[in-house]
Order: structure tokens, then C-alpha cells, then sequence
């Protein structure tokens, strides 16, 4: 009796141990959006150049562009169907005043959905420049984080310069991720650096998804405007969970199990 315990008390510790390491694996087509952006701004008018590539093994759906710059955002017409290999492409105008010269954000953020119309979202940000080009001192760094519910992204700045800088830094993220808060102010002093922190929600993102998010951090000085772009990667991970149960507690049932194989074993002895 003490030996068919014991054994299939090992026998349950190693199925269990191996479902967790070598779950089944799925294959599943995928839509990727190779999207290139051009601009240029003259006398109040910005002229947005666009283009997106379907790279995936499977149609995009609804393909639709957003434009924003200088506090205007502008949606394109929406494209029904983009078959694989197939380009699309659009030029738009935007009438922006700028009351400085320098260098400007602007962000297209790409929707679209798959045959099941579930919607997904992809960003381009670039700058560009209100008259002369002009030259920053400081510089960002934002990190990464994989999660499946909830993260944190880290964003490092630094002053390089002679003279404080009064900044507003934004995180923009695809819609299907939701920054808390999406926007910080910050004083940095010469030569000095700050971290800032950004609580990063899992809205309608799915498991195995990558997303590029960007740190933008604006800021006046002499007369003239500047903009800091930072990118960052999130990956949504898979929730480490077998029929609703994390794997923790899977964990802890084979601990007790080789406990009690072990203590078998000792009273098997005695």
C-alpha cells in the first residue's frame, strides 16, 4: 500500500511538473503594418506623407489613420479591406499655428482589425521642424516592461545644459494600452537627471503582443520650442494560470506533494 501511494504520488508530481514546462503549442496568423511617414511645415500648413505596408499573412480590416499635432487630431478615411503584399497610401493637410520656431511632435497612431473585428492599434512618432532646426542638450531613455494586466514604465532625463528646463513629458501608447497618468511635469536641474514613472494598464491588448510606446517631453527655452522623443517596448504576457488557477498554486501542490513523497519514503523505512 505504502509503494502504490508513494508512487503515484510521483507519478502525479511529474505530470503536473511537466504540464507546466511544456504547455501545447499554437500557431496563429498575425496582421504587421510596416508604416513609413514623412512631413514638412510651411507657412501654418503641415503635410503629412503616409504609407503602410500589410507584411502579415492575413487582410487587415478598417484600416484607418489618425493625425495628431499641435493639440489637432484629424482622422483619414478608412480603408475596408488591405490584402497582404498591398500598400496604402494618403497625404493630408493639417492647418497648425505654431507661435514658435523649433521642433514639434507629430504622432500617427494606425487602426485596424482583424477578420473577427477585433481592433488593434499601431504608432508612429517622428518630429517636426516650425522654421530653423534646432538642438537639445537633453536627452530621455524609456525603459521596458512585459506584463499581463498591469506594468510600470521607467523614463529617464537628463540635463545636460548649462540651465534648468521646465518640462511636460507625455506617454503615448496604442489604444489598446492606457498610461496612468499619460502626462508629468518636471524641473530639471544643470547637469542633473529625473525619473519619472508611468503606470501602464492592459485595456484590450492580446497575450504575446508587443507594442512600441513613446516618451515626449516638451519644453520652451530662449524663444524657441523643443521636443524629446523616447521609445519603449511593452509585451503583454500570457497569465501564468491552468483552468482559471495561477501556476503558483500549482507550484505549491507539487511542493506538497514531494513532501509527502519524501515523508512516505521515511515512514516506508521505519
Amino acid at each position: 500500500m505504502k509503494k502504490a501511494l508513494s508512487c503515484g504520488l510521483l507519478l502525479l508530481a511529474f505530470f503536473t511538473f511537466s504540464f507546466l514546462l511544456f504547455p501545447l503549442p499554437a500557431r496563429a496568423s498575425y496582421i504587421s503594418l510596416k508604416t513609413s511617414l514623412d512631413s514638412r511645415y510651411e507657412n501654418g500648413r503641415l503635410t503629412v506623407d503616409v504609407a503602410a505596408l500589410n507584411k502579415g499573412d492575413e487582410p487587415a480590416y478598417n484600416v484607418q489613420w489618425e493625425f495628431r499635432a499641435g493639440g489637432l487630431t484629424v482622422l483619414g478615411d478608412k480603408i475596408p479591406q488591405l490584402p497582404v503584399g498591398a500598400t496604402m497610401r494618403t497625404t493630408r493637410n493639417l492647418p497648425l499655428r505654431l507661435s514658435l520656431p523649433g521642433n514639434y511632435p507629430l504622432t500617427l497612431i494606425t487602426h485596424y482589425t482583424d477578420a473577427n473585428q477585433y481592433q488593434f492599434s499601431a504608432l508612429t512618432l517622428q518630429t517636426f521642424t516650425n522654421g530653423q532646426d534646432v538642438y537639445t542638450s537633453v536627452a530621455g531613455q524609456l525603459g521596458s516592461a512585459a506584463f499581463d494586466r498591469e506594468g510600470r514604465l521607467t523614463y529617464r532625463l537628463k540635463n545636460g545644459g548649462p540651465g534648468v528646463i521646465i518640462a511636460v513629458t507625455r506617454l503615448v501608447a496604442p489604444a489598446e494600452l492606457m498610461a496612468v497618468p499619460a502626462e508629468r511635469a518636471s524641473t530639471i536641474e544643470p547637469e542633473g537627471e529625473q525619473d519619472l514613472s508611468f503606470t501602464v494598464k492592459n485595456f484590450s491588448a492580446l497575450v504575446g503582443s508587443t507594442y512600441q510606446a513613446f516618451a515626449v517631453t516638451e519644453f520652451d527655452r530662449d524663444g524657441r520650442h523643443y521636443t524629446v522623443v523616447s521609445p519603449g517596448l511593452v509585451k503583454i504576457t500570457e497569465r501564468r494560470a491552468i483552468l482559471g488557477i495561477d501556476y503558483s498554486v500549482y507550484i505549491a501542490l507539487l511542493a506538497v506533494l514531494l513532501l509527502l513523497f519524501v515523508a512516505v519514503q521515511f515512514l516506508k523505512k521505519n
